[in-house]
């Protein structure tokens, strides 16, 4: 068994507005939270893992092809593997969530990301 202390990691900037902050990597999945800004999207994108959402605190619009969705503190989804979707914080505050991937996405440990460059560390609150 493993654990992780929120504040005992430091969070990386992956886009304007974006932090995400590893919390607890396995053999076959990945926690990760989030936080986007207020106004703060990421672009359209698909992936082969598996990916579910627990939304903490505010709310967070989700696009994917079938429409949009927002979704807010206590609220859960499923996004399933190759499926279109993005993400925007329409406020108020920011929206932050816990992500789940499915296997676990090598990239993710590798600091390598389409959309975000160059990369900078923050270190913990």
């Amino acid at each position: 068994m493993e654990t992780a202390n929120i504040k005992a990691t430091s969070s990386e900037v992956v886009g304007k507005g974006v932090r995400r902050r590893p919390l607890v990597v396995g053999e076959k999945m990945m926690l990760y939270v989030y936080e986007l800004e207020e106004g703060a999207s990421f672009p359209c994108h698909k992936h082969v893992h598996e990916e579910a959402k627990y939304v903490l605190s505010g709310k967070l619009e989700l696009r994917g092809p079938t429409g949009s969705q927002v979704i807010e503190a206590g609220t859960a989804c499923v996004i399933h593997s190759n499926e279109p979707h993005a993400a925007y914080a329409p406020g108020p505050g920011p929206a932050i969530y816990l992500n789940i991937f499915s296997p676990i996405r090598e990239a993710f440990l590798k600091k390598e990301t389409r959309w975000t460059k160059p990369r900078r560390n923050i270190k913990p609150d």
